[in-house]
């Protein structure tokens, strides 16, 4: 087991969930994000959907959470990709413009 590794993925997708919190709360970007992200809470938004799917769906299969219990490494899997795919359509959505307005 590369525990190192894990570790590092943690380290990195903590740090993204952080930024997501950040602009989700305040609404300040990344400088590179900030010309063409309109909304910058939505963006946040996915930003930690992303980043916990992601770890979600990297560490089901490091861990033995669940004792060997397939129903449970499954789900975990499907919900980590799920959370990583709602994320990325809610980043997608925040460089378009409101409709609404």
């Amino acid at each position: 087991m590369h525990w190192y590794l894990l570790g590092t993925a943690a380290l990195v997708m903590s740090g993204m969930v952080v930024i997501g919190a950040v602009a989700a709360t305040t609404g300040w970007l990344l400088p590179w994000l900030r010309l063409r992200t309109t909304r910058p809470e939505l963006w946040g938004y996915g930003a930690m959907c992303g980043g916990m799917g992601l770890l979600l769906f990297m560490s089901w299969g490091a861990l033995d959470a669940f004792g060997d219990t397939p129903v449970l490494h499954r789900a975990t899997g499907i919900t980590g990709m799920l959370m990583l795919a709602a994320g990325s359509v809610l980043q997608m959505r925040s460089s378009r413009p409101r409709v609404d307005t």
